[in-house]
C-alpha cells in the first residue's frame, strides 16, 4: 500500500481540527499523521512491506534510511 502526500495532508488537517486548531504545530501534526497512517497500513498489510513513491517516506524521523 502506498501512502500519498494527500492522505498525510488530510490526516494532519484532521488532527489539527481535533486538537482545536492550534498554531505552530504543523510539523508535529504531519509527523503524527504519517505515523498513524503507517501503523494502519501495517495492520492492513499484515507485515508485508509498505512502499511509497516519495523517498521522504522511506526515512526515519532522524533522517536515516530504512
Amino acid at each position: 500500500m502506498t501512502i500519498t502526500y494527500q492522505q498525510i495532508a488530510q490526516r494532519a488537517y484532521e488532527i489539527w481540527e481535533r486538537e482545536g486548531k492550534p498554531k505552530g504545530q504543523d510539523q508535529d501534526h504531519w509527523l503524527q499523521a504519517e505515523e498513524e497512517l503507517r501503523s494502519e497500513a501495517l495492520k492492513k498489510q499484515k507485515g508485508r512491506k509498505i512502499t511509497s513513491r516519495d523517498p521522504a517516506m522511506l526515512k526515519t524521523p532522524k533522517g536515516e534510511e530504512i
